[in-house]
């Protein structure tokens, strides 16, 4: 088909040999081959050149669609090669209103746009499975590094922020000390992250005889911020939660003796994965800023 459309384009057996760098009786055998096999004649030769009959000039118009057709293919394929096209699957449980995950993705899909995101959102004991069976590519959860059956990369860490109402006392305050909310209602929800954070505010405000008082409800973080709104207790969530506003709602970075309380992420993925969308944006975590460079060695 290429030898055709070349020399109906050069009106020349021998010009469109010379474009294709092979000799004209290559290009003249080939096409008289196709000719022979279809049972049609698509040139008329003559001394003076090659020129399209009626059904050649058909086939030509055919022979372009389709050739082009397999151009964007063989593109498409080298694509997907690379990375650079395809699908990728990403589980989370945690906010994309802002932080590092959410800036990753924006970059990726930027840099990649031809490959189809599909993102996840759902509770860590639903995406482990999902991932051991191949459904998801890769999950990114809090914590350290738990599961030794999956690759991992240690990721950022968020600032653990509290969620008070704007009228409330300490909303004046920069910052907040732990031991300023010892007296406080803390609205928590029981779906992840939900119950990590409540551990960390336990393990903070616990002492001798006295736990924090904590009301666990089922439902999202935008629901139970829309409470706090509503002057019926505060909560805690992670930094890149905060970019839900609410209007009422203020956020305030909690802190300790050594400062802002931190919680880290982690990403997980099945080493044998070879989805090379899932390399692209393995690199692209790992180029994070906020990516600690120990985490370099951990891609295996």
């Amino acid at each position: 088909m290429r030898y055709v459309v070349a020399a109906a384009e050069h009106s020349s057996f021998r010009r469109a040999a010379s474009a294709l760098n092979i000799t004209q009786p290559t290009l003249s055998k080939r096409i008289r081959e196709l000719e022979d096999k279809l049972g049609i004649l698509l040139f008329e030769r003559s001394t003076g050149g090659a020129g399209l009959t009626p059904i050649g000039e058909e086939f030509v118009v055919s022979a372009r669609r389709v050739l082009a057709e397999l151009e964007a293919m063989e593109a498409r394929a080298k694509a997907g090669k690379c990375g650079d096209a395809g699908r990728l699957e990403i589980g989370f449980y945690t906010s994309l209103s802002a932080g590092a995950l959410r800036d990753t993705l924006l970059t990726f899909v930027k840099q990649h746009p031809d490959v189809e995101i599909n993102v996840v959102e759902s509770a860590r004991v639903s995406l482990i499975p999902l991932l051991d069976r191949g459904a998801i590519d890769i999950v990114v959860v809090l914590g350290e590094p738990t599961y030794s059956d999956y690759a991992h990369m240690s990721l950022w860490s968020d600032r653990i922020m509290v969620a008070l109402p704007k009228n409330h006392p300490l909303a004046v305050r920069d910052f907040i000390y732990w031991t300023d909310l010892k007296s406080e209602r803390f609205l928590m929800s029981s779906r992840d992250p939900g119950p990590e954070i409540q551990d960390l505010l336990i393990n903070k405000l616990t002492s001798p005889g006295d736990r924090p008082l904590i009301k666990s409800v089922n439902a999202n973080r935008e629901s139970i911020l829309s409470v706090v709104d509503g002057n019926r207790g505060i909560t805690l969530i992670c930094e890149s939660a905060t970019g839900n506003i609410m209007p009422g709602v203020l956020f305030r970075e909690v802190r300790d003796g050594n400062g802002p309380t931190r919680v880290g992420y982690v990403a997980y993925w099945r080493r044998n994965n070879d989805n090379p969308a899932l390399k692209q944006f393995l690199s692209l975590l790992q180029a994070h800023p906020a990516v600690p460079l120990a985490s370099n060695g951990s891609l295996t």
